[in-house]
């Protein structure tokens, strides 16, 4: 746990109130989740990565005989899901500023503090639109310029139509997206498949692309090589929205296979941040983040920001 300094906490509580001011200005309510939940809330969701399950702070939370695992909250996505499941709403916009604890063995800091916002009761495309508005406004008013920082734009549901055409079996999906995820060349003798799927993941994994021409490439190659050719069209579409946004917005982005090691957990577009290669925000879409809680299936996504990371960049 590191220490924040005088100078540190100024620009922390300006950067905090920027984001709270900006995310009321679009309708979203602050909330504040509890520092110790359940352990299978997190498990049962999927939301923890095998990266990730080995980083929390577990312990047992005794009562009498028995105690039950609990964790010291290492996301605020799921708790902010839990909390949209309690209430009655249909559309609901949730904000925070709060921290998060991931255990490292390096000098990277265990409690991390985050500022982000969850939305809940709206589709794709509206509600990554809004999403990616809402964070280009944020970096704008914080002081990031545009030469300072690229986005890096996925679709999870994309890869994991093309992955579930190959035949393997989800463990060997999850590999092989992991082979995708840090730009590895694609082995036919390790991965067998059909040629077709091996050039979609050649173009996804070799090209980094990043104009609606390179959109309408995916889509020709991919509606010939996927069985679920609405579910293709309906992934480059998001795709293509937000892609339209980012280039009209005139932000530097790449369109990649992926932009999280989670396979399991997204199901849309996802991006993440990076300023001077240095990954400060992350996000995207979770609609079955509801349905793994006990409640109806509901749109939801949502973005977080490493908010001490940001703070150095900023000015």
């Amino acid at each position: 746990m590191n220490d924040i300094g005088p100078s540190e906490m100024a620009n922390f509580r300006r950067i905090e109130e920027i984001f709270l001011s900006l995310t009321r200005s679009y309708d979203y309510q602050e909330i504040h989740t509890p520092t110790i939940e359940p352990l299978h809330l997190y498990t049962a969701t999927r939301v923890l990565s095998p990266q990730l399950l080995h980083r929390v702070y577990s312990f047992l939370d005794w009562d009498g005989w028995s105690g039950e695992r609990v964790v010291m909250r290492p996301d605020s996505t799921v708790p902010a899901a839990r909390l949209f499941t309690e209430s009655e709403d249909e559309i609901s916009r949730l904000c925070y500023v709060q921290p998060v604890y991931r255990f490292s063995t390096d000098d990277q800091p265990r409690e991390l503090w985050q500022c982000g916002v969850e939305l809940f009761g709206i589709p794709a495309v509206e509600a990554d639109v809004e999403l990616l508005v809402l964070l280009l406004e944020f970096l704008q008013k914080v002081g990031i310029s545009k030469n300072q920082y690229h986005i890096d734009i996925s679709h999870a549901g994309m890869i994991q139509l093309i992955l579930n055409n190959t035949g393997m079996n989800l463990e060997d999906q999850r590999r092989l997206y992991a082979t995708l995820l840090v730009g590895k060349n694609i082995s036919k003798e390790e991965f067998s498949m059909e040629d077709s799927i091996v050039s979609s993941l050649e173009l996804l994994s070799q090209i980094k692309g990043r104009s609606s021409e390179y959109v309408l490439n995916l889509r020709s190659l991919l509606k010939d090589s996927i069985s679920d050719r609405e579910g293709i069209e309906q992934s480059v579409a998001e795709l293509e929205s937000v892609s339209k946004i980012l280039s009209e917005s005139e932000v530097s982005f790449n369109i990649l296979p992926g932009t999280t090691a989670n396979f399991d957990y997204y199901t849309g577009v996802t991006f993440r941040v990076l300023i001077h290669d240095v990954e400060c925000v992350s996000g995207g879409r979770y609609d079955l983040l509801t349905e793994s809680l006990g409640a109806k299936t509901t749109p939801a996504s949502g973005f977080a920001v490493d908010l001490m990371k940001l703070a150095q960049f900023s000015g």
